[in-house]
């Protein structure tokens, strides 16, 4: 007479299966933001009447431009390799509001994915006689 281990087996590789893919819980934006972030890349892309004009892509060297997020709110602005200046920082959803005292403007589109982060700035540029509208994507890697 057989003995059954096919039930044995399966609960076996169920539990496994759980046990896996609980390990890859995504961490909340605002717990994987904190940290220290180089800049790696700055798309800015020009429209007109939401048709694309033209675009340009900046590549940073190492410490150009960095930002640190505190758990307090605090960000901290690195330039060069050496600290710039101290904003404060607000999450709400995936845009970050960040305040300079007097002034605040909004990163948009707030994405962590593994080690990188992008966002997104909306502003208009006057050239000439013509305001585009200017959509600037940053990349950057944790430190």
């Amino acid at each position: 007479m057989k003995k059954k281990t096919t039930i044995p087996v399966l609960v076996a590789l169920v539990l496994i299966a759980f046990s896996v893919s609980s390990c890859d819980k995504e961490v909340p934006l605002g717990e994987a933001i904190i940290g220290k972030w180089e800049v790696q890349t700055e798309q800015q892309i020009y429209s007109l009447l939401n048709v694309k004009k033209f675009e340009y892509t900046f590549y940073y060297e190492a410490n150009d431009l960095a930002f640190e997020f505190t758990s307090g709110g605090g960000l901290i602005v690195y330039q060069y390799g050496e600290m710039y200046g101290m904003l404060t920082y607000t999450l709400n959803g995936n845009t970050l509001t960040i305040g300079s005292g007097t002034s605040s403007y909004e990163w948009k589109n707030v994405v962590i994915n593994e080690n990188n982060i992008s966002w997104t700035e909306t502003s208009t540029q006057l050239m000439g006689e013509t305001t585009y509208n200017v959509e600037i994507i940053y990349t950057s890697t944790k430190k």
